[in-house]
């Protein structure tokens, strides 16, 4: 390589080189990381677009970022505390195999319903976190709205629900955060929701009595509709809703907050095996009804506005996110 080119090399080269040496921890992801940095260079010197190279380094990067952010501490009982890719803090259940998994090894759940979620979610707007499990989107959400504006977050399980106390207040979210410790439902009344603890993102209250399949546990949780916890709130800018089937509980208990929240986004979990009173058409087909377009959130970005028979076409019996905006 003469002089000339030697001189163009991307400064990014030495950047993330300083930080390969920086990084003392030993991630699993270090080697490979570094042979994909000697891959590069050697690419700087044999390529003539060095746009090309530019773009892989910012992607080496923001990997390496995403390691370097990413730590967890264990404190005993079967409790961590981790850091999310964004620097937020998190307590998780270490006895959870699929979001606590996810969270303390990568610091992120679900970045395809992120990408979608989040952008919608503006400083000084309501969000409304129902199913927040451990929070992390109750604090992605918190993160969004800033201190002008406020998240409402639900969880029933008492057990998770003590994790989401904590993960708020470290973060220092409990003036922007109103939490509360019920299963959002259809009405006020006394329930139970039944969970595995190496799953504990997967409970549901539509338990029949006296069911405890083996390896899961049933804790009691009070049901309240959020038209009666948040009938104070003007009107609310967006919506998750992920809670095992029972989404159709959750919005007919929200008729009235859906109905003053004109500009409102919803993004909820979408199973046709768990839509028990009607059918899944004229589900779909009542929120066109009340104004909103359906699109699906898909690992490969957000769908087209889709009409009930194309969502359910496309879907084909699979469970995913619907976006519904207005």
């Amino acid at each position: 390589m003469n002089d000339r080119m030697a001189g163009r090399r991307p400064s990014l080269v030495r950047k993330v080189r300083e930080m390969l040496e920086i990084l003392a921890r030993p991630w699993l992801q270090f080697d490979s990381l570094s042979k994909k940095l000697d891959v590069i260079e050697t690419q700087v010197d044999l390529v003539s677009d060095k746009q090309v190279v530019v773009g892989q380094l910012n992607r080496l990067e923001a990997s390496l970022r995403r390691l370097e952010a990413t730590q967890t501490v264990y404190l005993g009982d079967h409790e961590a505390l981790t850091r999310l890719y964004t620097g937020h803090r998190i307590y998780v259940d270490t006895r959870d195999t699929s979001i606590a998994s996810h969270l303390m090894l990568e610091g992120r759940w679900e970045p395809w319903v992120e990408q979608v979620l989040i952008p919608a979610i503006k400083p000084g707007m309501r969000f409304v976190d129902v199913g927040a499990h451990f929070g992390y989107y109750t604090l992605l959400g918190a993160e969004m709205v800033g201190a002008h504006g406020h998240v409402y977050s639900f969880e029933a399980n008492p057990l998770i629900f003590q994790k989401l106390i904590k993960s708020v207040a470290v973060n220092g979210f409990d003036g922007r955060v109103s939490l509360f410790n019920v299963a959002a439902h259809d009405a006020s009344s006394p329930m139970e929701i039944l969970f595995r603890h190496d799953a504990s993102g997967g409970g549901w209250t539509d338990v029949a009595t006296g069911a405890q399949p083996a390896a899961h546990e049933v804790l009691p949780v009070q049901g309240e509709a959020l038209d009666t916890l948040l009938a104070d709130v003007p009107q609310v800018d967006v919506i998750k809703i992920d809670v095992e089937g029972a989404e159709p509980k959750v919005l007919a208990g929200a008729k009235n907050l859906i109905a003053r929240s004109r500009n409102l986004a919803m993004i909820l979990e979408f199973d046709t095996r768990r839509i028990s009173n009607e059918q899944p058409q004229d589900y779909l087909q009542s929120f066109l009804t009340q104004g909103f377009s359906i699109a699906i959130v898909e690992p490969t970005g957000l769908t087209e506005k889709l009409s009930p028979a194309e969502c359910l076409a496309r879907l084909n019996g699979s469970v995913n996110y619907l976006m519904l905006t207005r």
